[in-house]
């Protein structure tokens, strides 16, 4: 149990981060339109500590690990547009209370999520804030629960978008609740067994994407 409740504190925390960044960014405008990335390509990570929180019940579902892979535009003075694409996103060792969980991040080579630049925050960090559409998940757990993640239903559904950042100085890229594009769209009604046994969703319900991984190559982003 203390070990379930310091991954919920770590996840938390992390979402709070991202929820800061997003906040900050919202609340002032952004100078900068322009950004230089070196040396652009594909790009691959892994990193640990990945999950999803159900943010009405605030059920933490812990990862053991993540992998991801996607790639930059090079060059320099480029719109933030359409900059990248997230091609990869795997969690392994997902579990909600002891039960098994598995994630599927409906992303791919052939169907990617295009990532977007919406600028640095705060100025001078080296963080920079942005956004992947066409980001959709799938939740399965062992009791039989199955879920749709994707955009809200009333909005017409489809998928849906999440928000990350990147550290140019340590290379890392990060999910987070800074941008709430993740609902549950349907769930089954193993889904609505209760907190203690299993995934604990329903339809409606926002879903926070959390995930850190350190990418290689690392790459150089600059907004002047």
């Amino acid at each position: 149990m203390r070990k379930t409740k310091v991954i919920a504190v770590r996840l938390l925390a992390a979402a709070g981060l991202a929820v800061g960044l997003g906040a900050g960014l919202s609340g002032q405008a952004q100078a900068a339109t322009a950004f230089t990335i070196s040396p652009g390509g594909a790009w691959s990570g892994s990193g640990s500590g990945a999950g999803i929180r159900d943010a009405v019940s605030n059920q933490v579902t812990h990862c053991s690990g993540t992998a991801v892979a996607g790639s930059f535009k090079s060059g320099r003075g480029q719109s933030g547009t359409n900059i990248g694409a997230l091609t990869r996103m795997v969690l392994t060792g997902c579990e909600v209370h002891g039960v098994a969980v598995t994630i599927t991040v409906h992303t791919s080579a052939a169907n990617p999520a295009p990532m977007s630049l919406t600028g640095e925050f705060p100025a001078g960090s080296g963080t920079f804030t942005g956004q992947a559409t066409n980001v959709s998940l799938t939740l399965n757990d062992a009791n039989g629960c199955h879920a749709e993640v994707g955009a809200k239903t009333i909005n017409g559904g489809g998928p849906g978008v999440a928000g990350f950042t990147y550290n140019t100085t340590s290379a890392q890229l990060s999910f987070g609740a800074g941008t709430h594009g993740l609902f549950v769209q349907s769930a089954t009604p193993q889904c609505h067994s209760g907190v203690y046994h299993g995934l604990a969703v329903q339809q409606g319900e926002r879903i926070d994407l959390n995930s850190a991984a350190t990418i290689s190559p690392a790459q150089r982003i600059s907004s002047p």
